[in-house]
């Protein structure tokens, strides 16, 4: 275990140097769960001895390890990747579809809930479960930091990301740039909209803005085909594949402004975090997670948002989301269009605002918190 130095360590987790956190998380680059594994275990191992139980199959399964184990909830009952359980034990939760009784009795057996989002939170305390608490995840500040604005070259870069699906609200996306294609003939969208899911897509079968349908036979003629049925111009489209986590900041780069018209986030949305890490200007809801990192200082706020139900075949509510006003993004947009010097305040004051919120610090409130 690699020793701290007095600059580094932390007092309120000095005095647990000796306990062993066991992490119940996935770990990569391709997917939200398997980053955050990745950054927990990295900024962890920095002040306790922390296993990653996706490295030791037969830890995995152990209910009696002499330590902390720490797991992802992963889906709407709350479910875990292992079996293990340790000395305490604790969940961290995304979640944005209501809470079932399942849920709801896994997180009773925890001895703490850490949950992604203040929203995350609110559900579930008036739920019934008090014993949460807030930890939002990080950004790595060697991977995204401020760039200068992008060179005038004749042509306005939107960027939009998050896996395409209804919840993000790539459809109200599509629907605003293609408005504005026909009225701008500078308007570039840059999509990074890559779903390693196909189920999750499906859902944009509900959408109240855009066609949908999924043709052809890889990433890009699927959304070129969706593109064209609604209107869009695939020439003035950049269409990315599945992009390495490292590959993100170049991506930013080659754009003046981020739109983040999500219905709903369980957690802060980690790649609108990076976004504005790098000191780029956004325009986002201002609903669920995204509350916790934004304000009209360092965004373009989408305030105009009514409640938005997805419900299940027989009717049952599944989950209850805050729609933005497509002609509230419209608008803002052109706002941007017409005030770039503006919007680059903005991203100025974002990249300072997101430069505290690091995986450091998210390791360090985890610790702060479990050995307070």
């Amino acid at each position: 275990m690699p020793k701290l130095s007095p600059t580094t360590r932390s007092p309120q987790v000095a005095h647990v140097l000796d306990k062993t956190f066991y992490l119940g998380l996935p770990e990569g680059e391709d997917f939200g769960w398997a980053v955050c594994g990745h950054y927990l275990k990295k900024e962890l191992s920095k002040h306790v001895t922390t296993v990653s139980l996706e490295d030791e199959p037969e830890l995995a399964q152990r209910k009696d390890l002499p330590g902390h184990v720490l797991h992802a909830l992963c889906d709407h009952d709350f479910n875990t990747l292992f079996e293990a359980r340790g000395v305490r034990n604790y969940g961290y939760a995304f979640f944005e579809y209501e809470l079932t009784s399942a849920a709801l009795g896994k997180a009773r057996s925890l001895d703490l809930v850490f949950c992604g989002s203040s929203w995350c939170r609110e559900k579930l305390r008036n739920s019934g479960i008090d014993h949460a608490e807030v930890l939002i995840q990080g950004i790595d500040p060697e991977l995204f930091f401020p760039t200068e604005p992008r060179p005038t070259d004749g042509s306005f870069v939107i960027f939009s990301g998050g896996k395409f699906e209804l919840r993000k609200g790539q459809d109200l996306v599509l629907k605003a740039v293609a408005h504005l294609q026909q009225k701008y003939s500078d308007v570039l969208l840059v999509s990074a909209w890559f779903n390693l899911w196909p189920q999750t897509m499906q859902s944009m079968a509900a959408s109240p803005f855009i066609q949908f349908e999924l043709k052809g036979s890889g990433w890009k003629e699927r959304m070129e085909h969706l593109y064209m049925l609604n209107g869009l111009d695939p020439k003035r489209i950049v269409t990315c594949e599945r992009i390495p986590h490292f590959g993100l900041r170049q991506i930013f780069a080659m754009t003046d402004l981020g739109i983040f018209p999500n219905r709903c986030e369980g957690g802060t949305n980690l790649m609108l975090m990076e976004y504005m890490a790098c000191g780029r200007p956004v325009i986002a809801s201002l609903t669920s997670g995204h509350r916790d990192i934004l304000n009209e200082g360092n965004c373009v706020p989408l305030v105009n948002l009514r409640p938005f139900h997805l419900k299940e075949p027989d009717g049952q509510l599944l989950a209850l989301w805050e729609q933005p006003s497509l002609d509230e993004l419209i608008d803002r947009i052109e706002f941007a269009y017409d005030h770039r010097e503006d919007l680059n305040l903005l991203g100025r004051q974002a990249a300072k605002d997101m430069g505290g919120l690091t995986w450091a610090a998210t390791a360090r409130r985890l610790l702060d918190t479990v050995f307070a």
